[in-house]
């Protein structure tokens, strides 16, 4: 009978170590010690994550991070959903939305829609607070439109190809 030697995996320990002067040796005590609870781990850039849970019921997890003074964080999370998936594929195909927001701040959202070539704004504001300057508000918020669609990668994609078609007519 052959006895197959098995190569144990590294892993890394948290723990303290200790060293004493008198007896001159190095001592090591772990704490939290014991085996990971996730296998199959897969990052992207963004800081999304992706997982394999152990024990006797293995899940799928998924953790995504958008930094809060992000532009578009919806379409950073699906950025980083779309990077953590790749490799599994749905079942029945998906449908895709026909928007996509662009904007999304201060009580205004623009939402982009490709195929019509289309862009729906919508601005919300507080009456009771704004009663008085409601036409500064509303003001505000068309700049911020101005201000905020040319940083849209796709927006500007959209009117590039409107201003293509329009070239070749």
């Amino acid at each position: 009978m052959e006895k197959t030697d098995k190569k144990q995996k590294k892993v890394r320990v948290r723990g303290t170590g200790c060293y004493d002067p008198e007896t001159q040796k190095f001592g090591f005590e772990p704490f939290n010690e014991a085996p990971s609870t996730q296998k199959d781990v897969k990052s992207c850039a963004g800081g999304g994550k992706r997982w394999t849970t152990t024990g006797s019921d293995p899940s799928k997890m998924i953790s995504l991070k958008v930094k809060e003074s992000s532009s578009d964080q919806y379409a950073e999370l699906a950025k980083q959903f779309h990077l953590l998936t790749k490799d599994m594929k749905p079942k029945q195909p998906i449908e895709l939305p026909a928007e996509q927001r662009v904007v999304n701040e201060d009580g205004l959202q623009c939402w982009l829609n490709v195929e019509k070539g289309q862009l729906t704004y919508t601005g919300t504001f507080n009456l009771s607070k704004h009663c008085r300057d409601w036409q500064a508000e509303v003001l505000r918020q068309v700049q911020l439109v101005v201000r905020r669609l040319p940083a849209s990668e796709r927006f500007n994609k959209v009117i590039n190809d409107i201003r293509n078609k329009g070239d070749k007519q």
